[in-house]
């Protein structure tokens, strides 16, 4: 029967009406279908995020609740939308019929992919989890040093040490090496000025006195260049014959430098007159202070010791 024919009868409007009532079960058994799949992705949905809630913060179960209530309010739409639609299907048989199929078929096909997108997101949280707790782990394992690694520090630590003390132990041998050379050097230097101011020559007297000063600097060169004069004719006139030796030189070690060193020296003089007589030999003291002049150790300061 089409919709612009009018039922006559009561078998046919009776007849009518319980096909009306029927296709209207029909549509609301298809509608509550889908509800309850709907209702069973949402519940296995609200699982899977109260599973992952366990190990997020506070923030994300407030966002898990919004999502919940927004779910909940959507059933309550499609609820709504399917009683209207099941009330305008027994108003118009035909047309409300398709409308509800097609309605519930739409609803078929997409909560499938919700369900399956829902599926994706949580194994993408919990691989990405996964991730994250990876890198820890290899972190972890590379921070652990192994034992060949700490064998070659300990090593290397040891060789270092014995470089090293080999190396303090060469530049100590140096250092006492220069040491000794610095006191023979001074020592000898100080022999030479005591022989040359002890060993005097009246025939000689200038050449005597010249060489006197040449073998000293400083204070005593100044002292000793105005009184060379007065002691060139003392000697001449003593005519007096010295010849200078030294029995033994010490270097003070704590006055020593680079340049200088404050030297003790034991001397002793054989005087012979213009007779040819010689008389006892007169044994000196002396604290000879010794410096470095143009590359020549030379005596600066004579200081007699009784």
């Amino acid at each position: 029967m089409s919709e612009d024919e009018i039922p006559t009868t009561a078998a046919e409007i009776r007849a009518m009406a319980e096909e009306a009532e029927a296709e209207a079960e029909e549509a609301e058994a298809l509608a509550a279908a889908a509800r309850a799949r709907a209702r069973a992705r949402q519940l296995r949905r609200k699982a899977e995020l109260a599973e992952a809630a366990a190990v997020e913060d506070q923030t994300e179960t407030a966002e898990e609740e919004s999502t919940q209530e927004e779910a909940a309010t959507a059933v309550a739409e499609t609820e709504a939308s399917s009683s209207d639609e099941a009330e305008a299907r027994s108003e118009d048989e035909a047309h409300d019929n398709d409308t509800a199929v097609a309605a519930v078929s739409v609803e078929t096909e997409e909560s499938p992919d919700t369900a399956e997108a829902a599926e994706e997101e949580s194994e993408a949280e919990i691989s990405s989890d996964d991730a994250e707790k990876r890198p820890l782990r290899l972190q972890r394992l590379r921070r652990r040093p192994k034992w060949s690694t700490i064998a070659a520090a300990v090593a290397v630590l040891i060789i270092i040490a014995a470089l090293s003390g080999s190396v303090y132990m060469v530049l100590d041998h140096r250092n006492a090496q220069r040491k000794r050379e610095r006191v023979a050097e001074f020592a000898a230097g100080a022999r030479q000025g005591v022989v040359t101011l002890t060993s005097l020559d009246f025939n000689h007297a200038k050449e005597g006195v010249q060489h006197i000063l040449e073998n000293s600097t400083g204070s005593f060169r100044d002292d000793f260049l105005k009184m060379a004069d007065d002691f060139t004719k003392v000697v001449e006139q003593s005519k007096v014959v010295s010849q200078g030796s030294v029995q033994a030189a010490a270097v003070d070690l704590d006055t020593m430098t680079d340049n200088s060193a404050v030297v003790l020296v034991a001397s002793t003089s054989e005087v012979t007159n213009a007779a040819g007589a010689k008389q006892d030999p007169r044994n000196y003291r002396l604290i000879v202070t010794v410096t470095r002049d143009g590359g020549q150790l030379k005596i600066s300061k004579v200081e007699f010791v009784p």
